[in-house]
């Protein structure tokens, strides 16, 4: 009973975690930080960039397994075709998701131990 509630807890735990996707709170013009990953979703797909430029009439960035640096690879959307943008951090949740899988871990041995670890 005890392991499959542990193990509920911890898959209810990564569930949790993930990228962090939101939608900005303001579609405004600019740059945003360079590495900071953008989903554009167009027409039902959905691409994933990075050093994205937002301007009044069109959104750009650089696919994100592409260097930053290769300005050639800089693809470009009309702003009135994109359904939406979210910004994440992949690997900011796969750091969570790592952290909170341990901390499950720890809490479940700290637990199984102090019931079945009693000094007599």
């Amino acid at each position: 009973m005890f392991r499959k509630a542990a193990l509920a807890a911890t898959v209810m735990l990564a569930c949790g975690c993930g990228a962090g996707w939101h939608r900005p709170a303001t579609a405004s013009t600019g740059a945003l930080p360079p590495r900071q990953q953008v989903q554009v979703s167009q027409a039902g797909s959905a691409v994933r960039w990075q050093a994205v430029r937002v301007s009044g009439d069109s959104v750009s960035g650089i696919p994100y397994l592409q260097p930053i640096t290769c300005d050639s690879c800089r693809r470009q959307f009309p702003r009135a075709s994109i359904d939406s943008l979210r910004v994440g951090s992949p690997v900011a949740g796969f750091w969570r998701t790592i952290g909170l899988i341990t901390g499950a871990f720890v809490v479940a041995g700290v637990i199984y131990c102090s019931q079945g670890c009693s000094p007599d």
